[in-house]
């Protein structure tokens, strides 16, 4: 959802597994690129940020006592 300048970002925690201790969303100007920044936000699942209109492609991974999962599929915003 993106409103008034703001994106705001949510999603479901995976099933199964070791607990979720935290989430890292990773964002690009391309498919499976980190160039726009990574950004680690704890436990929740939402995030909302200021961000100017263009293309990101936007991915979650978990994080938990194991490491880091692989990551989500790319979403595509285009606020």
């Amino acid at each position: 959802l993106y409103k008034h300048g703001v994106l705001q970002l949510s999603w479901a925690a995976p099933l199964g597994g070791a607990p979720v201790t935290g989430y890292q969303l990773e964002a690009g100007s391309g498919p499976n690129q980190t160039d726009l920044g990574v950004v680690q936000v704890g436990p929740t699942t939402t995030f909302s940020a200021s961000v100017p209109p263009g293309t990101y492609y936007i991915r979650v991974r978990a994080l938990n006592a194991r490491g880091v999962s692989a990551p989500s599929t790319d979403v595509i915003v285009r606020p």
